[in-house]
C-alpha cells in the first residue's frame, strides 16, 4: 500500500511524463489495450460526490510478472526506496493480510512533510494481487485507494497495473495544483517501478 498525495505530488516534482495520457473521462477498452501495449502510462479522473478532490487512477504496463511486481507493491519497509518522494515508511502493524503502514511524504521548505497510517487489505493472486487501503490517523482529511495487478499477456510475463488513489492531505494549495499533479507526478511511480524491475 503507497498512499499518494496529489498535492504533495505537485509541491515535490514537476516532471512531466512524455508517455502520460490524460482524459478527463474513461478510455474505450480497446483503445486503453492499444495504448497500455504500446507503452503509455494512461491517468484518468473522476468526481467523487463529497469531495472536493477527483479520485485519480492511473494505468499502466509493467514488463514483469505480476508476482514481481507485487513484492514492490506488499512491501511498505521498502517505499522509501522503490517509490517516488518518501522519506520514511514502515509496516507498524500486521495481522494475516491486514496490515498498517507508515509513510512520511517528502515535502519542500517550507511545507512540512506529512504522515499518516493507513491500513491496508492485501491479495495474492493469481489472478488478481490486490492491496486496498484507508485511512487510519495522519495529515490527511481522505486517503484511499489501491493497487491492482493482474497478467497483460497469456504467458504472464508482463503485468497491468491499475494505481487508485483519493487523497486530501492538510495542506492549503490550490486546486489547479492539483490537476497538475496528476499530469506530471504519478507516472514517475510507474517509471521508477519500471527502472527497478527492468533497468529501463
Amino acid at each position: 500500500m503507497f498512499h499518494f498525495s496529489l498535492r504533495s505530488a505537485l509541491l515535490t516534482t514537476t516532471l512531466l511524463g512524455a508517455s502520460l495520457a490524460l482524459p478527463c473521462s474513461g478510455v474505450a477498452a480497446g483503445d486503453l489495450e492499444s495504448r497500455l501495449a504500446a507503452g503509455e502510462i494512461v491517468l484518468t479522473t473522476r468526481s467523487v460526490a463529497g469531495c472536493e478532490l477527483p479520485e485519480a487512477t492511473l494505468t499502466a504496463v509493467i514488463d514483469a510478472p505480476p508476482a514481481k511486481v507485487w513484492k514492490i507493491v506488499e512491501d511498505c519497509n521498502s517505499y522509501s526506496r522503490t517509490m517516488v518522494r518518501i522519506a520514511e515508511s514502515k509496516e507498524v502493524a500486521r495481522n494475516g493480510n491486514v496490515s498498517q503502514c507508515k509513510v512520511t511524504i517528502d515535502m519542500p521548505f517550507p511545507i512540512s512533510n506529512l504522515t499518516s497510517i493507513a491500513e491496508a487489505t492485501s491479495t495474492a493472486g493469481p489472478p488478481q494481487w490486490k492491496r486496498q487501503w484507508k485511512l487510519v490517523s495522519g495529515d490527511y482529511k481522505r486517503n484511499e485507494g489501491a493497487w491492482t495487478l493482474t497478467a497483460f499477456d497469456a504467458e504472464g510475463t508482463k503485468t497491468r497495473v491499475q494505481y487508485r488513489v483519493l487523497a486530501d492531505p492538510n495542506v492549503t494549495v490550490p486546486n489547479y495544483v492539483i490537476r497538475k499533479a496528476q499530469e506530471s507526478a504519478l507516472p514517475d511511480m510507474i517509471k521508477k517501478m519500471r527502472t527497478i524491475l527492468t533497468g529501463k
